[in-house]
């Protein structure tokens, strides 16, 4: 299919790499691997909760949160108490909006090793134990069936979104300067452009979100 204008919504570094062919393997900075942000380990739960009234949106945090990133970064591992973020689908301003299980999405940070280290069901399952000690000691527990839950690990992200390794939202953010660190909009190939994760502006859904519009600005301001 031919295209005057192309958006590249995924991981940069799968242009780089070269995953899309040579030609466009220049369009963009290369960035190493040590160089990746976190990925994630999630788990979509329909079950019950009780012993904490939850939030639409709901951290529980571990006692040593720096250590978390220490243990991700410099160590390459999970460490033995994660940050667990719960998203409880089914509350609105305090409320459940239907009667019965509900819908759980549970998110601890994790390395971006995923195109060179994998996850069996054993080691998803201790994962998973050691975010529901976490929850257990804000008070929160969670009842359901095995087949009501779905783990997803960094190697499925890495799969999803080939070159990032898992990393949810490209370079790691670190320093004050970071997001005009990561690639603009624009490439070095005309007619290439960029959204997503792994572009500027920087992570996180609203910031990804707002980067499909400095590209489609980009767009427009090039075709003027």
């Amino acid at each position: 299919v031919s295209a005057d204008v192309v958006i590249f919504n995924g991981d940069a570094a799968a242009l780089s790499d070269g995953l899309l062919g040579t030609a466009v393997s220049r369009s963009v900075p290369t960035r190493a691997p040590s160089a990746r942000g976190l990925s994630a380990i999630t788990w979509c739960i329909n079950g019950s909760t009780s012993g904490f009234d939850l939030d639409y949106h709901n951290v529980f945090f571990a006692d040593d949160y720096q250590k978390e990133f220490t243990s991700i970064f410099e160590e390459g591992r999970i460490c033995a108490e994660p940050t667990v973020y719960v998203c409880a689908q089914d509350r609105v301003n305090g409320g459940m909006t239907r009667a019965g299980d509900e819908r759980l999405l549970l998110l601890i940070n994790a390395p971006a090793h995923g195109d060179r280290t994998t996850w069996t069901s054993d080691d998803l399952r201790q994962q998973r134990e050691k975010a529901f000690r976490v929850l257990a000691r804000g008070g929160l527990s969670i009842d359901f069936q095995e087949e009501a839950c779905l783990a997803t690990a960094p190697y499925d992200w890495n799969e999803r979104f080939p070159a990032s390794g898992g990393s949810l939202y490209g370079a790691a953010s670190h320093g004050m300067f970071s997001s005009f660190s990561r690639p603009s909009a624009k490439t070095q190939i005309q007619g290439l452009y960029l959204a997503g994760g792994s572009a500027h502006p920087g992570p996180g859904v609203p910031m990804a979100t707002l980067s499909g519009s400095l590209a489609a600005r980009q767009i427009l301001g090039d075709a003027a």
